[in-house]
């Protein structure tokens, strides 16, 4: 014969009684009255055979009572969790995101996460440079992107800070040449080729573009050639390239920038709503393996 199941309602009584050492503010907290209040715990005492509350002039946890309140919390969290994941699978609608080409190679794990969750609600990715997607999100035609923090467009949620290094392959001498050769980003749209060829100038160091691309997967194969010296974050670093030593090299300190993330204008939907969340937590607390970041 099955045993009767227990009534979460009861258990939640038993929590917000021990919780607050008072049926009286436990009956408030709840909306019951305290007499239901005191009938659910009579009624939890009697299907599990022993008494869960010492009375006295301080209300506590008996021994059994104490074991009850445990798996109480854990079945009520549970029923929590089951009715947030009902809910957030009748989601729906389409969610509008942008980013660097570079940076959407490292987020299918959270993008999967977030599918799983609503898996009624249709994610657009647009990759293009972050000074297009700042334009784009502000526009409205976008509900989130994800971005180098430009000079020139500041603003958004700072999701996380990275240094930025000169990066050639194992021991190429590109760095030895006469001006130097960089494979940059086209200019006037990336961060991280302003902060090269202005710490460049600084010191008087000549220069050339030898590469221009926007995306750093066609950046990596002159430099890896050991044709040029570009510069990335630590994490952008792939096979056959490394950081150069700016002491050994002569290559000026390089700044540190901002990833950040920006809504477009007015109240977001639900899904972009969790969306932005989810970005925020992966990003800003743990990131992603091999996360990077790109202008």
């Amino acid at each position: 014969m099955r045993p009767p199941v227990l009534d979460l309602r009861a258990l939640q009584s038993l929590v917000a009684i021990l919780d607050t050492a008072s049926f009286t503010r436990a009956a408030e907290q709840l909306n019951y009255s305290q007499s239901a209040i005191s009938m659910q715990i009579k009624r939890l005492e009697a299907e599990l055979g022993t008494r869960l509350i010492e009375r006295g002039s301080v209300l506590r946890p008996t021994r059994q009572g104490r074991q009850a309140l445990g798996h109480a919390r854990e079945m009520l969290r549970l029923n929590s969790e089951l009715r947030q994941r009902v809910a957030e699978s009748e989601v729906a609608g389409r969610v509008r995101l942008g980013m660097p080409a570079d940076f959407a190679f490292y987020l299918p794990d959270t993008l999967t996460v977030f599918a799983e969750r609503y898996p009624q609600v249709e994610t657009e990715v647009r990759t293009e440079l972050s000074d297009a997607l700042v334009r784009s999100v502000a526009a409205g035609e976008i509900d989130l992107a994800i971005v180098t923090r430009q000079a020139h467009s500041p603003g958004g949620t700072r999701l996380r800070r990275e240094p930025l290094k000169w990066v050639g392959a194992p021991g190429s001498a590109a760095h030895r040449q006469e001006p130097l050769p960089l494979a940059l980003y086209p200019e006037n749209t990336c961060e991280f080729r302003q902060a090269a060829t202005r710490r460049l100038d600084a010191i008087g160091r000549a220069w050339r573009p030898a590469y221009v691309s926007q995306a750093f997967a066609a950046l990596h194969s002159p430099v890896s050639a050991g044709l040029a010296v570009t510069v990335a974050t630590p994490s952008m670093l792939g096979a056959h390239l490394e950081i150069l030593d700016e002491d050994a090299t002569g290559l000026p300190p390089l700044p540190e920038v901002d990833i950040a993330m920006h809504r477009r204008p007015g109240r977001l939907g639900y899904a972009a709503r969790q969306l932005a969340d989810l970005l925020v937590e992966r990003l800003r607390t743990t990131g992603e393996p091999g996360a990077s970041v790109t202008p």
